[in-house]
């Protein structure tokens, strides 16, 4: 019988990752299936990465390395990935993450079978030894088909909080469109914008039965634990969302969620800041509440009245730091930022 056509492609991002890529490359040979290609892509490593990527690409069928000369980010090895897509459709993974036995091929028969072009699946958040299944919060699943529009004020948290570009497999006319679209510009939160795109322009989706992506939380040097400048990107992505939404007929709709999302990754940010250095910080305060300025005062202080306690005093803590900040002459703020 003849070898079946690709039909999906796992792109697979890895950065410096060394022996803790091999957990996900292991996985994949458990999800080998004629129908299945793994595009993995080193984003110009500076370790013995792509060695071990070309060693496990011979053993694994249907795999292919793709080797950035320069390193773009997360986001833009994304899109320097979708450049060599050929197949119908489309997932992600990240290269210090694994995905249960058999799982692409159970995703993508379950895919087929549901008819719509973006499909989104929960996931098992892994903490050193404990397991906990994260389900995205929606009724549309197993089966039941939905308007991610309508999704997004469904619940305080709803399924456009769930962001994560590996949460979902995208038909190839949603890249073509630009609906799936991660900014190169931005070393974090890359994917919120995304999440907001896909949610306002695709017409239906549902949540997959099939579960198998094991997400690594709390690795150590990962981007996600750092504090250096590029956690400051948080605040340009958050913009972007602003303008999506801005640019939709419904804008006024969904602006409080929007100032919501904003004040509430500002609020954790805040609670993080001995992370940073003292010039980032004060870059991440200027930044941050200069976004919320942006903002119609009556509906963000609608919003920030309605959020939880510690996070509400996080996000007044940070307004009037960047208040005072701003009282200062500008040579006290330089240097150190970089």
């Amino acid at each position: 019988m003849a070898a079946a056509h690709p039909l999906l492609t796992v792109v697979v991002n890895f950065f410096r990752l060394g022996p803790l890529a091999e957990d996900a490359l292991a996985s994949l040979r458990w999800s080998a299936d004629p129908r299945i290609r793994f595009l993995l892509v080193d984003d110009a490593s500076p370790d013995d990465t792509p060695e071990r990527l070309h060693r496990a690409a011979a053993s694994l069928p249907g795999a292919e390395v793709l080797v950035l000369p320069q390193n773009h980010g997360l986001a833009g090895a994304r899109m320097a990935a979708l450049n060599h897509l050929d197949t119908e459709w489309f997932t992600f993974l990240d290269g210090d993450d694994w995905v249960a036995k058999g799982y692409y091929p159970a995703l993508l028969d379950e895919v087929l079978e549901l008819g719509v072009d973006w499909v989104r699946t929960d996931h098992i958040q892994c903490t050193g030894r404990q397991r906990l299944l994260v389900r995205i919060p929606d009724v549309n699943r197993a089966g039941r088909i939905g308007s991610p529009r309508e999704s997004i004020l469904s619940a305080r948290t709803s399924s456009v909080d769930f962001a994560h570009a590996w949460s979902g497999v995208y038909h190839r006319r949603l890249a073509e469109s630009g609906a799936v679209f991660y900014p190169p510009e931005l070393r974090t939160a890359e994917d919120r914008p995304s999440i907001w795109r896909l949610h306002l322009s695709v017409p239906e989706f549902t949540i997959a039965r099939t579960v198998g992506v094991h997400y690594r939380q709390a690795v150590e040097g990962s981007l996600t634990q750092t504090g250096d400048v590029r956690q400051l990107a948080v605040t340009e992505s958050m913009r972007q969302v602003g303008e999506i939404v801005a640019a939709d007929p419904e804008a006024d709709r969904f602006r409080p969620k929007v100032l919501r999302t904003w004040a509430g990754l500002f609020a954790w940010h805040w609670q993080h800041k001995a992370r940073f250095t003292p010039a980032l910080r004060a870059r991440f305060i200027t930044e941050a509440a200069g976004l919320l300025d942006t903002a119609d005062p009556d509906e963000l202080n609608e919003v920030i009245r309605a959020m939880p306690e510690s996070r509400r005093q996080a996000v007044e803590a940070l307004r009037r730091s960047a208040r005072v900040l701003g009282r200062l002459p500008q040579a006290a703020l330089a240097g150190g930022g970089r």
